[in-house]
């Protein structure tokens, strides 16, 4: 028994002395950057990637509300905003059903036109280092309808871009 316990004991040693290096974790780290203008929450934080709709039977889908704030690097240059495509939900599940999106930034309904937002409107006060006057982002039914169950998901990109000349 003592024979078995000793080579035993010497190993788990060993072990444990083998497990004290040190570990190296590699992480890589990447950044999306524009360094001419981006659009956050209200707050200064990433837009959220997800919002969920909420759906009431018999009426169809409540809209989702994000307040934002463009951040620019020249509060003298009017800032265009459009969207990359038709903004509408499709059905997950196999169902060739989709609901039409209606896409509001401030009081302008976006389209993939592109529409320009004054610069003195979006910057009041010529300061750009707080970010826009707070605007919301709205998404909703184009159309208010009940709408056939299933699993619905689309992609609304909101695509800003700086005007070129100053006005």
């Amino acid at each position: 028994m003592k024979s078995f316990i000793k080579p035993l004991m010497a190993t788990v040693i060993m072990g444990m002395a083998i497990n004290a290096y040190a570990v190296q974790k590699d992480i890589t780290v990447t950044a999306n950057v524009d360094a001419t203008l981006d659009m956050t929450t209200d707050t200064g934080d990433v837009l959220p990637s997800t919002m969920e709709m909420g759906y009431m039977p018999g009426v169809g889908l409540e809209p989702v509300t994000q307040s934002t704030k463009i951040y620019s690097n020249d509060a003298e240059k009017d800032v265009n905003i459009s969207l990359a495509g038709a903004p509408q939900l499709m059905d997950t599940v196999g169902v060739n059903s989709s609901i039409a999106l209606t896409v509001k930034y401030g009081d302008l309904i976006l389209t993939q036109a592109p529409q320009t937002m004054a610069a003195t409107h979006l910057f009041p006060t010529g300061d750009t280092a707080n970010g826009s006057i707070i605007q919301p982002l709205m998404i909703s039914q184009a159309t208010q309808v009940p709408v056939a169950s299933g699993n619905y998901s689309g992609v609304v990109s909101v695509v800003l871009t700086q005007a070129t000349e100053t006005p």
